[in-house]
């Protein structure tokens, strides 16, 4: 099919439909804004339609939780190119108030069935097997998620486990064993989200690794010889929400940090050092190069040696594999027990690290701008540059992961915003601090 897009705003509504009680009543007449969200770090797809009534349209339908929304949008009639269908819950009305005599407005908000599903279980069980197998089994046995909605990345974690679920409605307990799946390397970054392809069950080692599917591009727009296609590339708006924030790198183990577990049964104490290396070399990466300043600190420590800079405390089973009872009563535990060493410190210096790097950027309207996706960010140079350097910004440009997307369809645009992040950088080198900085901290 071709793709004729005339203007990057455009967008066709083939259905925005509210299935009631009384039946199907289309809506796509009445709206004035609506709003699609997803997110990297939500398990579910959300959002809201701001609705003009002139016909008594809520005192009829009361908006009770029944109702579904029934969404279809096309960026050109012609193709399913940049397509987007879905059905959501309808959970609550806000914001009403009166325009006109006769006339109100107000926000209906949705969200994908399957939360309103998983709010009305519980899981209490005990499985032993991977934690992507018990996420399959969950997806089936307590979510019964549709086919449309199972076409996202799925990966296998490493290692069968002893696991109790402790009492958690299934999409918490899916999050819950992501937090602490693990791939072949040891990292404990997989990520349990949905966006427009559906349920994602995936390592940030391959989502970062993706080609990108967008490059983003800064240029003038409206312009004669540009045409609409070439538009849809080009950023209308970017802000740099965070870039290598120290403090929050340092309080939240990204540089260095411990470990420190103990273990009831066998009565040991172990402390475990991390640095930035530990959790970075066994992902993979975007970028070349780390996302990463070797700063040293008044004492003459580097910070990725800084292991005080944040401590964690757990139990934790590490020691029972030298112990000659364990080995003769219960062999298999020492394989099946939680590592809680792999995951407990080292999650959260992966995400932290991830979003240390942040930007903010404004597209044309394009459902294939999702998270979990990546685009490649060429960010203009501002200044003056010359011919033997670089015309883009080094500091922010690259590869990146969208982590956010909110889909903006007004009265006669289609905008969508994106949230991206990257955990490396294209820099030639790793930044180091000088010994004139230092001396300029101490003495000035």
């Amino acid at each position: 099919m071709t793709f004729s897009i005339t203007d990057s705003n455009q967008y066709r509504i083939d259905e925005i439909v509210l299935v009631t009680k009384a039946g199907k009543i289309d809506i796509s007449s009445i709206f004035t804004e609506l709003n699609i969200f997803d997110s990297l770090l939500m398990p579910v797809m959300s959002g809201n339609i701001l609705i003009t009534d002139a016909v008594n349209l809520s005192n009829y339908l009361l908006f009770d939780g029944s109702e579904v929304l029934l969404i279809s949008i096309k960026k050109d009639k012609m193709s399913d190119i940049a397509s987007f269908k879905k059905a959501f819950r309808v959970y609550k009305q806000t914001g009403r108030t009166n325009v006109t005599p006769g006339t109100v407005k107000y926000l209906l908000h949705f969200v994908s069935d399957e939360l309103f599903y998983s709010d009305q279980h519980r899981i209490n069980q005990f499985y032993e097997a991977t934690y992507s197998d018990v996420t399959k089994k969950i997806f089936l046995d307590y979510l019964k998620i549709p086919d449309n909605n199972l076409k996202g990345i799925y990966e296998d974690s490493f290692g069968i486990r002893k696991i109790i679920i402790p009492n958690l409605r299934p999409l918490e307990a899916i999050q819950w064993c992501a937090k602490r799946a693990v791939d072949s390397r040891g990292s404990p970054n997989f990520i349990f989200f949905q966006n427009i392809t559906g349920y994602n069950f995936a390592t940030l080692s391959t989502l970062l690794t993706q080609p990108a599917i967008h490059d983003v591009q800064f240029q003038i727009k409206n312009i004669e010889g540009i045409d609409a296609i070439n538009e849809m590339f080009g950023a209308r708006y970017l802000e740099v929400l965070t870039l290598n924030d120290i403090i929050e790198k340092t309080r939240s183990g990204v540089n260095a940090g411990k470990f420190i577990g103990f273990d009831p049964i066998t009565r040991t104490i172990a402390e475990k050092h991390f640095s930035y290396g530990d959790h970075f070399v066994n992902m993979k990466h975007g970028n070349k190069t780390e996302n990463f300043t070797l700063i040293q600190n008044r004492d003459g420590v580097e910070n990725s040696k800084t292991y005080n800079s944040r401590k964690v405390v757990s139990i934790f089973g590490h020691e029972r594999q030298f112990s000659n009872y364990i080995k003769k009563n219960d062999p298999t535990s020492i394989s099946k027990e939680e590592n809680i060493e792999q995951w407990f410190f080292q999650r959260q210096a992966i995400i932290k690290n991830l979003m240390a790097k942040r930007l903010k950027i404004v597209m044309p309207g394009n459902f294939n701008l999702s998270s979990g996706f990546n685009v490649n960010v060429e960010a203009p140079q501002i200044g003056a540059f010359n011919k033997t350097t670089s015309s883009n910004d080094k500091s922010i440009s690259g590869k990146y992961i969208i982590i956010a997307s909110r889909q903006i369809i007004g009265l006669d645009k289609h905008e969508t915003v994106i949230e991206v992040a990257s955990s490396s950088s294209t820099l030639d080198f790793i930044p180091e601090s000088t010994q004139e900085q230092k001396e300029a901290i101490l003495e000035y």
